[in-house]
């Protein structure tokens, strides 16, 4: 039955991926068209990153490691993070974020992920992705798992804190956000490459696993998020529980968008001259420069149409690691449902033998356990007769069964001139406090040999446990022994003969 069920997971996931991805194709030829926008080098850095062991108008934190070609936020190792955050607030009021980073590992589920921050403060580490929590500002989150929550997926969601909400104690953190989407960043081939917008109060993020920033992919969009200037942006990362992975940051650079234009500067003297004696539109390719270009795009074009094969390529890679991947989700949760499946049989077994491996030893305390009932049979036998006699009670006082023709010639059958009737109806009251007062002791005694009785099999079992492990433990060492016995005598009599 899950066989089935498993093979339309698989094709309904495969059907789904297909046309996610022909769908943000669509949206993304459709948003090519972009606004316009000036870099800001004071924002960025790329390769080789830092200049005197330092990231130039940039500050890392934690156990942030340096390199060539990667900024290590974070490394495999449990319990580590780091953070990489500008030195100066952000200006712009409009603006637009690209960074690329790579998360990877060798475990089948990651932990924990990369955080992007725009945000009040900086530099203070925390309980959240490596940074603090109740924070003032947004932050983005890549998460590749979380643990405490239950949840495998890559996840990516954007989160907008006014610094009294504690990140750390919501009990579902998905509902909270603005927005979200699953893409999958972990092992990706190719390392990845993020666009974050801001414009107009609307937040977008697109990413791009296989481009190398060429060809963005909506993950979401969100209205009315409000965020002031001034504010600080940085990346954080952690590597949490027992599958950490690495989280290598490539590249951050910010983009103003909608920039007033430049101003006419005025050109110096000798740049009007020549601008004067030699208009672009009238200059002419001499014919030697015309023929270099001319070579240089022979070499230059086989060159560009192999990286778009090689690209290609990586497109079909990455879609049959996702194939993959899915398969291998698909059997964790085969393997989950078996032991569930499993788990419930074995219950089910052991509620079927409780009656006779319930934990109650065979001879002595059973037939304890056998008196007891049959003590507690004889004063349900003894309720029983008594309450027949107040049964018998109730109709002398209301009537006898045979009552005489005229009730007041009889005074016996009047309860209140029968002076008896009260003392037998408080003897019988004091009988049934007795009898209950009995019952709750013997159901006290009962519940205790049960118990002990529980407590001397589980003991037993323990002990021999223990004893058949010291006898293998015994045995093993007397075996060693006779070994090396065994080998020394060997050698002594090898060495009478040499």
């Amino acid at each position: 039955m899950a066989k089935p069920f498993l093979a339309i997971l698989f094709l309904l996931l495969i059907v789904e991926f297909t046309r996610v991805e022909a769908q943000s194709s669509q949206n993304a030829t459709e948003n090519n068209s972009t606004l316009p926008r000036r870099h800001d080098y004071k924002h960025t850095f790329k390769k080789p990153y830092y200049y005197n062991e330092t990231v130039p108008f940039f500050d890392t934190y934690g156990n942030t490691l340096l390199a060539q070609d990667f900024i290590r936020l974070a490394p495999s190792v449990p319990h580590h993070s780091g953070a990489i955050w500008s030195q100066l607030p952000n200006t712009f009021k409009d603006w637009e974020v690209e960074f690329s980073f790579k998360i990877y590992g060798n475990y089948y589920i990651g932990g924990r992920g990369i955080g992007f921050w725009y945000t009040k403060d900086r530099g203070e580490s925390g309980p959240v992705l490596g940074s603090k929590d109740q924070w003032d500002g947004v932050g983005i989150f890549f998460e590749t798992s979380d643990a405490s929550r239950n949840r495998v997926h890559p996840l990516i969601m954007g989160q907008l804190n006014d610094g009294k909400t504690a990140y750390n104690n919501l009990t579902d953190p998905e509902k909270n956000s603005f927005a979200g989407c699953y893409r999958q960043f972990r092992n990706a081939p190719s390392p990845i490459y993020v666009k974050v917008t801001y414009y107009n109060n609307t937040i977008k993020l697109a990413v791009d696993a296989n481009n190398h920033g060429q060809h963005y992919l909506p993950c979401f969009e969100a209205d009315d998020v409000k965020v002031p200037t001034g504010y600080y942006f940085g990346l954080t990362a952690a590597a949490e529980g027992e599958t950490p992975d690495d989280h290598d940051v490539l590249s951050f650079e910010l983009y103003e968008l909608n920039p007033p234009p430049k101003e006419n500067v005025p050109l110096r003297p000798h740049e009007k001259e020549k601008s004067k004696s030699q208009p672009a539109e009238d200059y002419v390719i001499p014919e030697d420069v015309q023929q270099r270009i001319e070579e240089v795009a022979k070499v230059v074009n086989p060159i560009t149409e192999e990286s778009k094969d090689k690209e290609d390529t990586r497109s079909l890679d990455f879609v049959k690691g996702m194939q993959v991947q899915i398969l291998e989700t698909l059997e964790v949760i085969q393997d989950r449902i078996d032991r569930i499946d499993v788990n419930a049989a074995s219950d089910k077994k052991n509620t079927n033998n409780f009656p006779h491996t319930g934990g109650f030893p065979s001879q002595g305390e059973g037939h304890q356990l056998t008196a007891v009932i049959q003590k507690l049979d004889r004063i349900i036998s003894g309720i029983g007769s008594l309450e027949a006699r107040i049964i018998h009670i109730g109709g002398v006082a209301h009537g006898s069964p045979n009552p005489s023709p005229n009730p007041s010639s009889n005074p016996s059958s009047n309860p209140s001139s029968n002076p008896n009737f009260k003392d037998e109806l408080q003897r019988i009251i004091h009988k049934l406090d007795a009898l209950d007062s009995r019952m709750t002791g013997q159901h006290y005694q009962t519940q205790k040999v049960i118990k002990d009785a529980t407590n001397t099999q589980a003991v037993e079992t323990t002990t021999s446990t223990w004893m058949w492990i010291m006898y293998l433990f015994l045995t093993s060492l007397v075996l060693a022994c006779g070994y090396v016995v065994y080998q020394t005598r060997l050698e002594i009599n090898q060495k009478k003969f040499i």
